[in-house]
């Protein structure tokens, strides 16, 4: 199991709410995870598999949408903050928790019809051994939704001629098969980050019986973070303005991946809608 101590932390939780949960932030959110449940297609009450539901802001969402949620985290005490959450969102009884590796799940295979993975398996040192597991746990006609780090966003561009023009250091990155990698000290910890190679991502999951079915932009950009008051606000508002638009993905920070799991024997050519 890996292990990263900076995930039981509560004051992690804390900071990514005011980081990533302000007022114009949730107006997304609150958009762009039902887009992706409809992309999973679960009938009304279905159980939707959440893997790596951190304090549960997603969980909570998909509950509230009618579906029932089974909730996995590394860390048991962001779980128990999860459940917290859960109650006071009144939708406790709607969603399981239980901790449980990514890396290693528990489930037999074709456990779900439906899975989903916001934000988590860029922060999973070993992400081909996460993907496979997500894989091997969605049921054969099945879908699994994945929200990571475009490896060829903007972004990247951008902060590449800052730090050139600045003569500021570049960090030290690893490069992998899907993407390339590398820790950075967050809350006293290290943390580590993929920037995922998209058309990577994408074979190594073929590999595993699934096809892109829906490729869109999630935030345009992530670099608001670095920000505060107007030119935070303005970035803000670009990334619902992309979302909202459907604008490509190619470009954008974040992407949201919707794969479907073939039914085994000869198939056709899944359509593929892509925001490019």
């Amino acid at each position: 199991m890996w292990t990263m101590s900076v995930f039981d932390r509560p004051s992690t939780f804390e900071t990514w709410d005011k980081e990533y949960y302000p007022p114009l932030a949730r107006w997304y959110y609150d958009r762009a995870i039902p887009r992706m449940v409809a992309s999973l297609g679960p009938e009304l009450g279905a159980t939707v598999l959440d893997a790596g539901c951190g304090p549960g802001v997603h969980s909570i969402r998909v509950a509230q949408m009618g579906y029932q949620v089974h909730s996995v985290d590394l860390s048991e005490s962001v779980i128990e903050e999860a459940r917290r959450r859960a109650d006071r969102a009144g939708v406790s009884d709607r969603i399981v928790f239980e901790q449980a590796d990514l890396t290693h799940l528990e489930f037999p295979d074709a456990s779900f019809e439906c899975v989903f993975s916001w934000g988590v398996v860029i922060h999973i040192p070993d992400v081909a051994a996460a993907l496979s597991e997500l894989a091997r746990v969605t049921k054969p006609g099945g879908r699994l939704a994945l929200q990571l780090v475009n490896k060829n966003a903007w972004d990247f561009r951008v902060l590449g001629l800052a730090r050139t023009v600045l003569r500021r250091p570049h960090p030290k990155t690893e490069a992998g098969p899907l993407g390339h990698g590398a820790w950075y000290e967050f809350q006293g910890e290290r943390l580590w980050v993929w920037a995922l190679d998209v058309p990577a991502v994408v074979r190594h999951l073929e590999g595993q019986g699934l096809r892109l079915t829906k490729r869109a932009a999630g935030e345009f950009t992530e670099l608001q973070r670095r920000m505060s008051s107007i030119p935070r606000q303005a970035l803000l508002l670009l990334n619902n303005c992309w979302f909202a638009l459907r604008l490509p993905a190619g470009p954008a920070c974040t992407n949201v991946l919707t794969f479907e799991k073939g039914l085994g024997g000869a198939e056709g050519e899944a359509r593929v809608d892509v925001e490019r």
